[in-house]
């Protein structure tokens, strides 16, 4: 059976942050993976250059998470984070913020990755009718 692109999504990024280690999402990343940041001209091009990101991410500090949600929309994957670090203010890791990523798969892996600054924001990427949501 296939996981679903929730299910890859979510255990990478548990297993990530639970073992500070950014190689448990290195085998669902495509290589010519595209992430753009929420910061303008914040890109990287390519899975080595992501990685790299996150690894220095990890770095610095750990990473802490009070909430998530998580919305699976086909192709697509929103996760919103809650927490320290997640403010969009590069460098400051304790203010606690949000963000919202919306990953799109092909094949399997992420092809490409944005961050959002608001929900609405990364739901409306994603092509989910957020009518119903309360």
């Amino acid at each position: 059976m296939t996981a679903r692109n929730i299910e890859i999504i979510l255990g990478g990024l548990v297993d990530a942050v639970r073992y500070r280690d950014p190689e448990r999402i290195a085998g669902f990343l495509a290589p010519d993976l595209i992430w753009d940041g929420v910061a303008p001209g914040l890109r990287c091009e390519g899975r080595d250059q992501a990685l790299a990101l996150i690894r220095n991410r990890l770095a610095n500090a750990p990473l802490t998470v009070d909430a998530v949600e998580a919305v699976d929309a086909g192709e697509h994957v929103v996760i919103g984070l809650c927490g320290p670090g997640f403010n969009q203010t590069p460098g400051d890791l304790a203010t606690v913020g949000q963000v919202f990523l919306v990953f799109t798969f092909s094949d399997g892996k992420v092809v490409r990755w944005r961050d959002f600054r608001t929900r609405a924001a990364a739901m409306a990427a994603a092509r989910v009718s957020t009518e119903n949501w309360r």
